[in-house]
């Protein structure tokens, strides 16, 4: 197939489009992506776009096979304001651009935040006929609603009537959560037979060794944000612990965010700093060796908001691991976990749960290697990038029958 790939983000920066594109084309499809010019999450750019591409520069690439042609942005920065133009600039470069790339047989919407970035898909189907899957990856204006409160109702409102435009247009829209699905029903007006549950997929590896050590070790691994609930995990810890000192339990936060400073003031008061150790971040490289020490991992999400129902990345990183998890979930991890049998989810709130569940594990050893192994056998069948790019081959074939 002729696919055009449509996503804001792409190589140098690391977001997993750029895998799913190579991927593609490894499977003998002729990929193009109409992407940004690279300037979010790189270290040495600060928001800026990188100085090898400004000036018109390197507008057209190929990398592994794949095409890469880039459309015209002003870079993120910091702010709100920078992020607003951000987003506006690519949006409309690429609407314009999207119909000077040749021919094609179906295109992948791949939306990021902000959901603007697809509208070139729906230029291009009503333009050029040529059909489109929109995956979401995050909800709009859901997100924005999120973060603007209810001083920011008619903004949302109205972007909620921009997204409905390309959501309505799309042949098929594939979500990484299926909770998304009721979502796009409910505030969209999508039928449900339109769309489809695809989770994204995770960087697979060798399942770490367990490395002896004293007492059973609980890891917490990623962002210390809001929505990460921090504070309920130290508080059911703490529980969790003083219930059942003689088990020797341990909490290990590998990771940083906004909770953090927070959480260290909590075990200072508490005295816990005994038990709950604080690693700071690390690159994803170093990961195994933090999971050749953990017996379990733990997870809370808030979900006051749907971007709370989601399935967490760090979900699919402890399940790759084979290590149990005990999460505090609705929603989409909440159904993963269930239907994995991977370890214990109770309602997010639910301290006494919580703590029952790190005690009932700290005990069985032989427990926490069985819901392990589910765990690991539950992701080799629906979290490798294998598994993702089958699913969206079929998505992308069924929708070009006809052309």
């Amino acid at each position: 197939m002729r696919i055009l790939v449509i996503c804001q983000r792409y190589w140098p920066e690391q977001f997993q489009i750029t895998d799913i594109c190579e991927g593609l084309a490894a499977r003998g499809h002729d990929v193009t992506v109409l992407c940004g010019l690279p300037n979010v999450g790189l270290p040495e750019s600060e928001g800026h776009v990188l100085p090898e591409y400004r000036g018109g520069r390197n507008r057209a690439q190929e990398r592994n096979r794949v095409r890469i042609v880039r459309a015209f942005e002003v870079g993120r920065r910091t702010g709100v304001l920078w992020r607003t133009v951000n987003y506006y600039s690519f949006w409309k470069a690429a609407d314009r651009k999207v119909l000077t790339l040749g021919d094609f047989d179906v295109c992948l919407a791949y939306q990021l935040s902000p959901a603007m970035m697809c509208d070139p898909a729906r230029v291009l189907k009503e333009n050029r006929g040529v059909p489109y899957l929109l995956y979401c990856c995050d909800l709009w204006p859901e997100s924005m609603k999120a973060m603007l409160g209810e001083k920011g109702a008619p903004i949302v409102e109205h972007f909620g009537r921009v997204c409905r435009k390309f959501y309505s247009a799309a042949d098929r829209i594939a979500v990484e959560s299926p909770s998304f699905e009721g979502y796009f029903e409910g505030f969209h007006g999508i039928s449900g037979d339109r769309l489809t549950y695809i989770p994204q997929f995770s960087t697979d590896g060798a399942v770490p060794v367990l490395e002896p050590h004293d007492g059973v070790n609980f890891f917490f691994l990623g962002n210390m944000g809001t929505v990460q609930c921090v504070p309920f995990l130290l508080e059911a810890f703490k529980r969790a612990y003083e219930a059942e000192p003689g088990l020797g339990m341990r909490l290990h936060f590998v990771g940083d965010g906004v909770a953090q400073d927070a959480a260290k003031g909590f075990v200072r008061e508490n005295d816990l700093g005994d038990t709950v150790l604080f690693h700071g971040r690390h690159p994803v490289a170093e990961m195994p060796r933090f999971y050749a020490q953990a017996d379990a991992c733990v997870m809370a999400l808030d979900d006051s908001t749907l971007i709370g129902s989601t399935i967490p990345s760090k979900l699919q990183g402890y399940m790759a691991a084979g290590k149990p998890v005990v999460a505090a979930v609705r929603g989409g991890a909440r159904f993963v976990m269930d239907e994995a049998e991977c370890g214990y989810a109770v309602d997010p709130g639910d301290v006494a749960g919580f703590a029952g569940a790190l005690v009932e594990l700290a005990r069985a050893t032989h427990l926490r290697e069985e819901l392990g192994a589910k765990g690991r056998a539950y992701f080799e069948k629906h979290f490798t990038k294998e598994a993702f790019l089958d699913a969206v081959e079929h998505e992308l074939s069924s929708i070009t029958k006809g052309r």
